[in-house]
């Protein structure tokens, strides 16, 4: 069965970014059925966040992004790194879909104390 569309991004393979899923493009149809209402909303959030980032990104490179200016872009900010780390994967590193999602959560688990 197809679900939906993953499309390949060459700008993030030539970052060395694998695998290279362009994943504001890209797009599941059975996700919601497979995966619980908590785990949607962590996934969606995600894309928000990374697209947010990607909208911003000239911005930011050019040093003309000022933090405070939108309280969604300077998440996006402060969370890049670990949504980039998140979507990276070695050549033969598998992950189990439970792994996954513990990893998602934990991406927007309230910091310790906090």
């Amino acid at each position: 069965m197809l679900d939906g569309h993953i499309v390949l991004s060459r700008r993030l393979a030539e970052e060395g970014h694998y695998p290279a899923i362009d994943i504001e493009a890209s797009i599941s149809r059975v996700m919601p059925a497979v995966v619980s209402p908590e785990h949607m909303a962590r996934a969606q959030h995600f894309k928000q966040l990374w697209s947010r980032y990607q909208q911003t990104r000239d911005l930011i490179s050019v040093g003309a992004y000022v933090a405070g200016g939108d309280r969604e872009t300077d998440m996006a900010i402060a969370l890049h790194p670990v949504l980039v780390h998140y979507q990276r994967q070695a050549l033969r590193e598998n992950e189990s879909m439970q792994g996954s999602g513990d990893a998602l959560a934990s991406i927007f688990a309230p910091a310790p104390g906090g």
